[in-house]
C-alpha cells in the first residue's frame, strides 16, 4: 500500500494566494500498488491478465493516479449522459467495462479520485457550470503488455486505443437514444430518478443532441480514406488540425481535410527533455513552446474554445503540473522479471552490431534513465534519407484551410499574416496562442489574470530546453524551419523502445524483429525475409522473443484490426540500413562524414545483415 498524503507549504501558500489545486490533496488517504487496475473475467481477443503490476518508473500509485485523473479540460459530451448512456445494440451500458475494454482503453474499479470507476485517461471535467467527460493525456499514453496472465502496465508507454471506432460507436449510441423512444426513457429513468418532468426530460434530450451533432461533425469529417485508423494509432495531428479550422469558420463544416496520416501514440518519458517534438519535430519545448504543446493537445482531445473570445475550458494550471510531473519523475520502463529473462552474452554482441549500424548516430544514448537534467538532441531525417511513409510529414507541413475569424491577423510567429487561404499550421499556432493567453473563464476577473501570469511564468521558467537547433541529415540548420526542414522525422532515444509496439512513426512494423528486414518487394537479405505486408493489431498478448504483440487470427477474432501496409499512409517501406536499402552518409577515419568535391554529403549503403546478427540486434535493445 502507498500513502498518498503530499503537502508543500510553499504549494499551499501559492495555492492560496493564485489557485486551487496546487497540491496532491485530491489523492484521498490510501492506494494499492495496482493503481486500482480492474480485472476482467474474460476479453474480446482472448488475452489472459488475472494480475496487474506495475514497473519501477519513478512513480508511485500516487503519481500513475494523479496523472490518469487529473483533468486538462477536455469536455467530450455529458458526464451524466455517459455514465447512463446505452450501447446502440445493446442495453449494456455504453461505459461497461466490457465495451471499453474493447477498444482497448484500460478498466479501473472505481476509488477516491474515480468514484464512476471510468477507464485509465477518462474524468470529470466542469466547465460553465456544466459536467462533462473527458480525456486526459493517460487515455493515449498508458499501456498493457500481457504475458502468462500477469497485466504489465506502462505509464507513458503508447495505448492500444481504437479511439476512432470508440468515437464512431459513441456516435452510434447517442443517436440510438435520440431515435428510439424506449432507449430514451430508459436514459431519463437512470439519469434523472425522480426528477423525470418534462422541462428536465428536454434539457437531457439537448444534452444528447448537442454531443451527438459534435460527434458526427467530427467523424465525418475525420473518417479514414483508407479504412479506420485501427489499434494503438490516431491521426492526431489532422484532427487538431481540423479542429482549428472548424471553430474558424463555425457553422461551416466544410473547411477540413482528409484524415489520411494515421500515426502510433508516442511514449511520453524524456519528453520534456527533447529540444523537439512530436513525430516531425515540429515543435520546439523551448521556454512557453512546452506549455503551447499541450494547449494543442487538449484542443485536439475535445476542450471547449472560442477563437473570438479565447475562452476556453484548457486547464493551464494542470497541464503545466503534468509537464513537471513527467520530466522530473517519469523513467522509461526496463525489461521486467516476468518476461523471459534476456541473453546477456547475445545482447553484449547486439551492442556491437548497434554500433556497426551506426545506429547510434541517430538514436542516441540515454545511460541514466533517471536524470531530469540531461537534454536530448533530436536528430531529424529528411524524408528522402529515411524513406518512411511521407503523409504525416507533409500534411503538417503543406496542409492548408480557409482562415475565416483569422483572416487578416497576424501569425503567432514570424511574419505574415493569414489570407483567406492559410497555412492549417499557422492557424493552430494562432489558436494556441489565443487560448493560452486568455484566462480561465470560470475564474472571478482578479484572480483569473493572477492564474494566467502564474502559468505563464511556470511554461516560461521551467522549461530545461534552451536556443533548441535543428539537425537534420546530420547538419544543424539552426531554427530554420523552411518546408523541407519540416518535412523530416525524428528519431528518438531507445530506452524503453521495447514497449512500444507496433513500430515506425505509423505503426507499419508489428515488432522489433521485423524492423530488421526489407519491406517487402526488395527482399534481398540472405534468408529472403520481408517485413509483414498484414498483420493483425488489438490483442494485448506480448511476443518477448520478436519483441512485440502476438498475432492473433482475425477470422476467430473477427475484430481485430487487420493492419495493411499497402493502403495509402501505411507504407512500412524505409529505415532499411541493416538491410543495405537505405543509405547512411559516408565517415573518413575520424568519423567525420565526407562531402563530395561539390560539396554534397557522400551517402554509401551498408551490408546486408544476416539472421544471428538481427536476432543479437532485438536482444540488445531489450536492455535498453
Amino acid at each position: 500500500m502507498t500513502f498518498l498524503w503530499r503537502f508543500s507549504p510553499c504549494c499551499l501558500l501559492l495555492g492560496l494566494l493564485l489557485a486551487p489545486g496546487c497540491s496532491y490533496f485530491s489523492q484521498g488517504v490510501m492506494s494499492p500498488e495496482d493503481r486500482h487496475a480492474a480485472v476482467l473475467a474474460t476479453d474480446v481477443f482472448g488475452d489472459s491478465a488475472r494480475h496487474i503490476a506495475y514497473l519501477d518508473q519513478g512513480w508511485d500509485a500516487t503519481d500513475s493516479l494523479w496523472f490518469y485523473n487529473t483533468t486538462q479540460g477536455s469536455d467530450l459530451v455529458s458526464y451524466r449522459v455517459f455514465l447512463n448512456l446505452e450501447q446502440a445494440n445493446s442495453q449494456t451500458l455504453f461505459r461497461d467495462n466490457g465495451n471499453m475494454n474493447r477498444y482497448r482503453y484500460l478498466p479501473q474499479n472505481p476509488h477516491w479520485d474515480n468514484p464512476d470507476g471510468l477507464p485509465v485517461g477518462f474524468v470529470k471535467d466542469s466547465f460553465r457550470g456544466k459536467d462533462f467527460v473527458g480525456l486526459t493525456c493517460a487515455a493515449c499514453h498508458t499501456a498493457q503488455l500481457n504475458h502468462k496472465g500477469i497485466g504489465v502496465r506502462v505509464d507513458g508507454a503508447p495505448a492500444l486505443a481504437d479511439m476512432e471506432s470508440f468515437l464512431t460507436d459513441l456516435q452510434s449510441a447517442l443517436e440510438h437514444a435520440l431515435q428510439d423512444p424506449v432507449a430514451f426513457t430508459r436514459l431519463v429513468g437512470r439519469t434523472l430518478a425522480g426528477d423525470a418532468n418534462p422541462q428536465e426530460r428536454e434539457v437531457l434530450r439537448a444534452e444528447v443532441q448537442i454531443a451527438s451533432d459534435r460527434l458526427k461533425l467530427e467523424n465525418t469529417q475525420n473518417q479514414s480514406p483508407g479504412g479506420r485508423n485501427g489499434y494503438g494509432r490516431l491521426d492526431a495531428v489532422g484532427r487538431i488540425f481540423n479542429r482549428v479550422l472548424n471553430h474558424a469558420t463555425p457553422g461551416d463544416g466544410t473547411n477540413f481535410n482528409p484524415s489520411n496520416a494515421p500515426v502510433s501514440f508516442p511514449f511520453l518519458w524524456d519528453t520534456p527533455l527533447h529540444d523537439y517534438v512530436q513525430w516531425n519535430g515540429l515543435i520546439s519545448n523551448e521556454r512557453t513552446k512546452a506549455a503551447a504543446r499541450n494547449v494543442g493537445e487538449a484542443v485536439g482531445t475535445f476542450a471547449s474554445f472560442d477563437l473570438k473570445s479565447g475562452h476556453s475550458s484548457v486547464v493551464l494550471r494542470n497541464l503545466n503540473r503534468l509537464e513537471r510531473q513527467l520530466r522530473e519523475k517519469l523513467w522509461s520502463p526496463q525489461w521486467p522479471a516476468v518476461f523471459p529473462k534476456v541473453d546477456s552474452a547475445l545482447a553484449a554482441k547486439g551492442r556491437t552490431v548497434f554500433e556497426q549500424y551506426r545506429c547510434s548516430s541517430c538514436h542516441a544514448d540515454m545511460p541514466d534513465r533517471t536524470d531530469s537534467d540531461r537534454r536530448v538532441i533530436a536528430q531529424l531525417s529528411s524524408l528522402p534519407r529515411v524513406g518512411t511513409d511521407p503523409e504525416m510529414a507533409m500534411n503538417t507541413t503543406y496542409a492548408t484551410g480557409r482562415s475565416g475569424i483569422l483572416e487578416g491577423q497576424k501569425y503567432s510567429e514570424g511574419q505574415g499574416r493569414h489570407q483567406k487561404i492559410t497555412p492549417v499550421n499557422k492557424a493552430m499556432e494562432s489558436t494556441i496562442k489565443k487560448v493560452l493567453t486568455t484566462p480561465d473563464y470560470d475564474h472571478w476577473f482578479v484572480r483569473r489574470w493572477l492564474d494566467l501570469g502564474y502559468d505563464l511564468a511556470v511554461g516560461l521558467f521551467d522549461s530545461t530546453v534552451k536556443n533548441p537547433s535543428r539537425h537534420v541529415d546530420n547538419v544543424d540548420v539552426g531554427n530554420d524551419a523552411k518546408p523541407e526542414h519540416l518535412t523530416v522525422y525524428k528519431a528518438r532515444p531507445l530506452n524503453g523502445i521495447w514497449a512500444t509496439a507496433p513500430y515506425l512513426h505509423n505503426g507499419s512494423i508489428p515488432n522489433l524483429y521485423e524492423m530488421f528486414l526489407p519491406s517487402c518487394g526488395q527482399a534481398g537479405t540472405p534468408d529472403s525475409a520481408c517485413r509483414s505486408v498484414t498483420f493483425t493489431v488489438g490483442s494485448r498478448e506480448f511476443d518477448p522473443e520478436n519483441v512485440g504483440f502476438v498475432q492473433r487470427d482475425a477470422a476467430t477474432f473477427p475484430g481485430l484490426y487487420v493492419f495493411d501496409t499497402r493502403l495509402a499512409g501505411n507504407s512500412n517501406a524505409g529505415h532499411e540500413y541493416a538491410v543495405g536499402k537505405t543509405p547512411v552518409l559516408k565517415l573518413d577515419e575520424k568519423g567525420q562524414p565526407v562531402k563530395d568535391a561539390k560539396g554534397a554529403w557522400i551517402q554509401e549503403y551498408l551490408p546486408p545483415i544476416t539472421e544471428p546478427l538481427r536476432r543479437a540486434l532485438v536482444e540488445y535493445l531489450k536492455t535498453l
